[in-house]
């Protein structure tokens, strides 16, 4: 009997993806007819998309930033200022809690550059935030790349790639002390009869001295609905996707399409289960610009009027900035080809897999980024649209969709007017919303509180005692390419749990001695829910694991340990990208 997938599958996340300016993925679109972006500047401007996005099922706004100009075309910021290519530019922090009293379900997503930031200072802004949203916030960790924002922010150069995330890596730790563990629940006693509002004895210091930053005091705030805000990264870089899979709860990918995007989605799930977690709770969120129209030939009309009005300008600065490829003075109808170079070639390699029969020119080039910049983008009908949607979801294994504009409000007026619709009628978006407004991570996770295979959770007041529950951890066995993976769930009986746990621990022998078996995991999901995530160097070695003395332990036990058939899956494609676009 068939299983219909779309019965099984979990609502995916709807996240809209915007920046405090007229130009964020949409070169030349401030002059598309009813294009209000010119009001990014009123408070007004930021609560009627919240609610439109409400009112269209997103579960997040998620709000980029940049904190210099673009100034690699042409060597100076001159392009992008005539053509307002994400310049000028607010800050992503100011306009939240007004949206979110305008809203009830809708939550907010900041990047802020931890680079130029204090973390205890910085810990305050974000607790405060969380408290006025009632745990509706979220907080994009960058690092920052640009040139032009480290010389005015003190600096004479940009500090190197892998040392900021060195010093990222510390910065959380200071955050996770501060959110997790400073305060305890109930510090706050407001007792009115004694006097008493917090009790001292229950508020810690935290006495951090480490290489980048020192904070011996307490958090400045009290306990907020999340504590630590959920956690959204987009690390593009081998360090960047480390960094990632260790701290982030959900990462943003770039992709252009499924099939290539498939590799990075198995890698990331791969890095988190190496930090000794669930790989599946790391969610996956593509980048997707829409054109929906009510029939598919309205909808290619409608891309026309959209290409009539990119600007060449704009897209080449925004493409300078995230590439750090000039190509001013070029040709715009000559082949990109007339330039030499690695950067140039990979990028040419990457357009040729969006369309092989173009022949690609800096105003093809344009063209292609003024919908969505570097991203995946669909044309069509509410009904292709959504097809569309699936395929990434089948083929690419992402959990969810970061909707970027064209134009505001008009593309996420039609999504919620057009798209909407057809993703409820087809399962993939609730009916309804809760009764209970939720936090951001109670929507993921169904808890406010950071997961307990998070590393921020090893901060939590009393988690030593916690984490010590946990059962067999990583173990990678050799090091080696990782070609296929299987990913296995375990649900105990609640008299079996202990028994489960001492044979996860014992079958690390067997996975050890077993030649093509590369790397073993085990992790627990919840309190009878355990996972085991393995890698392996070839199919036949996946084979041989499945035919092997692991599985054939659980098969002959599985009946008396677990509650229900463990659940099974193959994951192939584990190879890395050679090229993956990112911004």
């Amino acid at each position: 009997m068939l299983i219909d997938q779309r019965a099984t599958r979990p609502h995916i996340f709807l996240s809209a993806f915007d920046m405090h300016c007229v130009v964020h993925q949409n070169p030349g679109m401030w002059r598309y007819p009813g294009d209000q972006t010119h009001n990014y500047k009123d408070i007004e401007y930021w609560i009627e998309l919240a609610r439109v996005l409400e009112q269209g099922g997103f579960d997040a706004l998620f709000i980029a930033d940049v904190l210099g100009f673009y100034d690699v075309y042409g060597g100076n910021r001159d392009a992008a200022l005539r053509t307002a290519a994400q310049a000028p530019v607010g800050d992503p922090l100011m306009t939240i809690a007004a949206m979110s009293a305008a809203t009830t379900h809708l939550s907010f997503g900041a990047t802020v550059s931890l680079t130029y930031e204090l973390p205890y200072k910085f810990a305050k802004t974000m607790t405060t935030l969380d408290h006025l949203t009632k745990g509706r916030v979220a907080w994009n960790i960058v690092t920052s790349y640009q040139q032009s924002a480290a010389v005015n922010l003190g600096l004479d150069t940009q500090i190197a790639h892998d040392e900021r995330y060195n010093m990222a890596d510390e910065f959380m730790e200071v955050c996770y002390k501060l959110w997790e563990g400073s305060w305890e629940d109930d510090a706050v006693r407001r007792d009115v009869e004694t006097g008493l509002y917090t009790d001292p004895s229950k508020v810690h210091d935290i006495r951090h001295a480490g290489k980048y930053y020192k904070v011996p005091g307490a958090h400045l705030c009290e306990p907020s609905p999340q504590r630590t805000p959920f956690l959204f990264q987009a690390g593009a870089s081998a360090r960047g996707r480390k960094f990632a899979a260790r701290h982030a709860e959900a990462v943003f990918l770039i992709g252009t399409n499924p099939k290539d995007t498939r590799t990075v989605v198995d890698q990331y799930r791969m890095l988190a289960a190496e930090q000794g977690r669930d790989p599946r709770s790391l969610k996956i969120i593509i980048m997707l610009t829409p054109i929906v129209a009510e029939t598919d030939a309205a909808a290619q009309e409608k891309l026309a009027l959209i290409k009539s009005r990119a600007q060449v300008d704009a897209a080449l600065a925004l493409w300078g900035g995230w590439t750090g490829i000039d190509l001013s003075g070029a040709d715009p109808d000559k082949p990109l080809d007339q330039f030499q170079g690695d950067g140039i070639r990979a990028f040419s390699d990457m357009l040729t897999r969006v369309d092989s029969e173009l022949v690609w020119t800096p105003r093809r080039l344009a063209e292609w980024l003024c919908v969505g910049g570097m991203s995946a983008s669909c044309v069509g009908s509410p009904r292709t649209i959504v097809d569309h949607l699936e395929e990434w979801l089948d083929v690419a294994d992402v959990d969810g969709f970061n909707i970027a504009r064209v134009t505001n409000y008009g593309t996420f007026e039609d999504f919620r007017d057009l798209i909407t619709p057809e993703l409820r009628r087809r399962g993939l978006i609730p009916e309804d919303r809760p009764a209970r407004p939720q936090t951001a991570r109670e929507r993921v996770y169904g808890q406010s509180r950071l997961r307990d295979d998070h590393p921020g959770a090893a901060f939590k007041v009393g988690a030593a005692q916690a984490s010590a529950r946990r059962s067999a951890g990583p173990v990678t066995l050799r090091t080696s390419p990782r070609n296929v993976g299987l990913l296995v769930t375990l649900k105990a009986k609640p008299e079996t749990k202990e028994q489960l746990e001492t044979w996860l621990h014992d079958m690390q022998q067997f996975a050890e001695d077993e030649a093509g078996t590369i790397t073993w995991y085990a992790f627990q999901i919840d309190d009878l829910t355990y996972g085991i995530y393995d890698t392996f160097l070839s199919h036949e070695g996946r084979e041989d694991h499945i035919h092997g003395q692991i599985v054939k332990s659980l098969r002959t036990l599985q009946h008396e340990m677990l509650e229900s058939p463990p659940d099974i899956r193959p994951l192939d494609l584990l190879s890395v990208k050679s090229f993956a676009p990112g911004h």
